[in-house]
């Protein structure tokens, strides 16, 4: 009889689609390959616009630092240069400050939704079709203007649906947080360090447009220190 350990691992590969994880493996190919299975930081400064309804409402800037094997990730929040809001997780926690509030505790529901960004988006390509706990091919699906093949995952309880196109990049994503129905339209792919990264992201709400982020620099691979997690 098998071992429930062997029976466990033989539940878990059954639930990676083969033709799933066939796809995600391109779409790491056609996003840097090596460069990117290779990734250990990354370091980004966007401009973040927020809106009312159709009309833009206001701008920050948004400096994120991720560090991968530390599973350590900060998002931090300028007005101009003045910095306003960090939001940070790490094995140890969450945590967060901001001007008007202070230090305090990270709360859960957030501080899980930040996890999950290890695993979405681009970077959470970096897997290819290797430790997934779930992947499945939908087929041909549209979000919002994007129509292309879709592809459920799971990764470490963090689940998403990528939009790829025929040249087996990813054009848009989806997936549920706090906010609802999270759709995240995806544009101007440029290469950086042998990476392919969308430099332009829409980001609708239950199908209502709510932000903007435009990438001004995307640095791969960089040294991210213990000051670099230091809060305020």
């Amino acid at each position: 009889m098998l071992g429930l350990a062997t029976m466990l691992c033989a539940v878990g590969l059954a639930q990676v689609a083969p033709e799933a994880a066939q796809l995600l493996e391109k779409m790491r190919l056609a996003h840097g390959g090596p460069a990117l299975a290779n990734l250990r930081t990354y370091q980004e400064t966007a401009t973040l616009t927020t809106f009312s309804g159709p009309e833009p409402e206001r701008e920050l800037t948004v400096v994120s630092y991720v560090d991968f094997p530390s599973k350590k990730l900060r998002v931090e929040y300028r007005d101009g240069s003045k910095l306003i809001q960090v939001l940070q997780v790490t094995p140890a926690g969450g945590q967060s400050w901001s001007v008007v509030s202070g230090s305090k505790a990270l709360e859960a529901t957030l501080s899980q939704e930040l996890r999950n960004g290890l695993f979405q988006t681009w970077y959470g390509l970096r897997l290819g079709g290797s430790g997934r706990e779930r992947a499945q091919l939908l087929g041909r699906r549209t979000f919002g203007d994007r129509t292309g093949t879709a592809v459920e995952v799971t990764t470490q309880g963090s689940q998403t649906t990528y939009l790829v196109n025929a040249q087996h990049q990813l054009i848009a994503e989806r997936y549920q947080n706090s906010q609802g129905q999270l759709t995240v339209l995806y544009a101007d792919l440029r290469r950086v360090s042998g990476l392919q990264i969308p430099f332009q992201a829409r980001l609708y709400a239950d199908g209502t447009l709510f932000a903007e982020v435009k990438v001004r620099q995307a640095r791969v691979n960089p040294v991210l220190g213990p000051e670099t997690f230091r809060m305020p």
